[in-house]
Formats: structure tokens, sequence, C-alpha cells
């Protein structure tokens, strides 16, 4: 055993004074694991969705009040929640489901502005921002803000009111959950005005989507609710967004610990080694980066 273990971390004649699993056809290993997880957990989603999926708690109340919150520390006015707003961002969602695209303008070149007039929004300025497959409303808001062009219209002065939608469904293949947020400034200054209080929601059969009870759109997936309060709720036992991301970090710290090892053994023995090993670490850590990038989820546009 202690010879085996030696073999595998510290550098040593058996191994060609290389941890064995530094070794680039480790990485093989290493890809095939990842390869097999994320297949393992995409059958089980699909077998048992209730079981093992993608939490998430996104709500447009939430998203309301952090948006001005982050305008209200730049000493802006509050926007107020637009019904119109709200109903032209549901549609640009059920645009995007039915059209199978992630971009602001529709592959038949169809604006956003047109879905706002659409809704009856008489608009002197616009402006939209999208988000999909965040786990939580605070995370959508944090990364707009993080984005120069998103936070330009979160603050932006002339904005008096906004409109959200927060759908789920399906886009290019996976299921996601879409939000699209709609700003404007228009001739009327009536606005949809948020209630303080809102009814517990109902579950609709064969869909994590819990809305209001509002007029509703019939999107790609499920009648979703396109005023007020609307909300995505999906509670699954076991979370693959943490998962995920738990497998990632101690897969990194893996990594760190064999090279920290390796590094120590080299120093410490003295070990002059004609191949180096910067160029096998370096590709070991572009591959953590690509497996940190694919275990985030969120995405803004």
């Amino acid at each position: 055993m202690g010879n085996a273990l030696r073999h595998l971390f510290i550098p040593h004649h058996t191994n060609n004074h290389h941890a064995r699993l530094l070794h680039v056809d480790a990485l093989f290993v290493y890809l095939l694991a990842f390869v097999l997880f994320r297949f393992l957990f995409t059958l089980g989603h699909t077998q048992f969705p209730d079981v093992l999926g993608y939490a998430t708690d996104i709500r447009v109340e939430q998203l309301l009040k952090d948006t001005n919150a982050k305008r209200a520390q730049a000493g802006l006015s509050a926007l107020s929640l637009d019904q119109r707003l709200s109903r032209a961002a549901a549609l640009k969602a059920q645009d995007m489901f039915a059209k199978n695209y992630w971009a602001h303008n529709g592959p038949d070149g169809k604006t956003p502005w047109e879905f706002v007039t659409t809704a009856g929004y008489r608009y002197r300025v616009a402006g939209e921002n999208l988000a999909k497959n965040f786990s939580v409303s605070s995370a959508v808001v944090d990364a707009w803000m993080a984005s120069p062009t998103h936070k330009d219209n979160i603050m932006r002065s002339d904005y008096r009111d906004i409109g959200f939608a927060v759908v789920n469904g399906t886009l290019g293949g996976e299921e996601m959950t879409l939000v699209v947020q709609m700003f404007g400034a228009g001739d009327s200054n009536l606005a949809y005005q948020l209630k303080p209080t809102v009814p517990p929601p109902e579950p609709l059969p064969l869909t994590p989507v819990v809305p209001q009870e509002h007029f509703s759109l019939a999107t790609a997936t499920a009648q979703q609710s396109i005023f007020g309060l609307t909300q995505v709720l999906v509670r699954p036992k076991f979370d693959i967004s943490s998962i995920s991301r738990y497998a990632t970090t101690g897969f990194a710290g893996f990594l760190l610990l064999i090279i920290g090892l390796d590094g120590w053994f080299v120093y410490r023995r003295k070990i002059i080694r004609v191949a180096g090993h910067s160029t096998g670490h370096l590709v070991f850590f572009v591959v953590l980066l690509v497996l940190i990038q694919i275990a985030s989820r969120g995405a803004i546009l």
C-alpha cells in the first residue's frame, strides 16, 4: 500500500520522478470520470427530476426589491412594476422558447421593443436585460450589476417603470429558467402597484412553476403568469448545481494537493527534471477552469 501511494503522489524513480497522478495520461482518466459524472447526472435528472434536479428560487418581488436597492444606493428613484412591461417580458420569454434562441433580437429580426409596443406600453425610452440558469434572485441582479452594459440599464435615471418574467422551459435541448427584465419610461404614469401581501401560490400539475392568479399566457412548457409576482420554485431532494460545485471544488483541491506535494518533494530532494512539470500542470489547470465554467450555470445577455 505504501509503495502504491508513493508511486501515485510522490516523485520517485518508479514514476520517472513525477507523481503518477500528474502524468498526462492521468488526465484522460479525470476526463472520463467527468464525462461519466455528467452522464449519470443527466440520466438521473431525466428519470427522476423531483429527486435530482436544479434548485431554483427566483421571485419577481425579490428581483424588483434588489433592483431598486441598487438604484437607491446610487441616489436614483425606485422603479414601479408595470403590468404591460411584465407582459412584454413574458412575450419575449415565450418567443425565445418557441423559436429556440438566446439573444436580444429574434432570428426573424424581431426586436425587444416590438414586444413592448404589443403589450400596449408607449415608451420614450426602453431597455432589456436577460438572464438564464440562475438559482436565486440575488444572483441574477448581482450578475447584471457586474456587467457594465447591464448595470447601465439598471442605473439609467430616465427609466420610470419595470417589468419581469421568470419562465421555465427548454432552450437548445437544455432545461432552464429564463429571466427577462424590461425597462421603460412612457407617456403614461399609470403603473402596476405591488400589493403588500401575496396569496399563497397554488402549484400547477406537471410543472415546477408556481404562478400567482393573474392573466396567464401559454409558453413552451406550461401556463405562466405574466402579471404580478411570477416566481419559479424548484426544490429537488438533490441539487445538481450544488453537487457539481462541491465536486469541482473537491477536484481542484485534490489537484492542488498533488501539485503541492510534487513540488515540495522536488524542492527537498533537489530533483532535476529535464522536461520539467509546468506544461503538465498548466494542462491540468486549463481542464480545471473548463470544469468550473461548465459547473457555473448562470448567464446574462
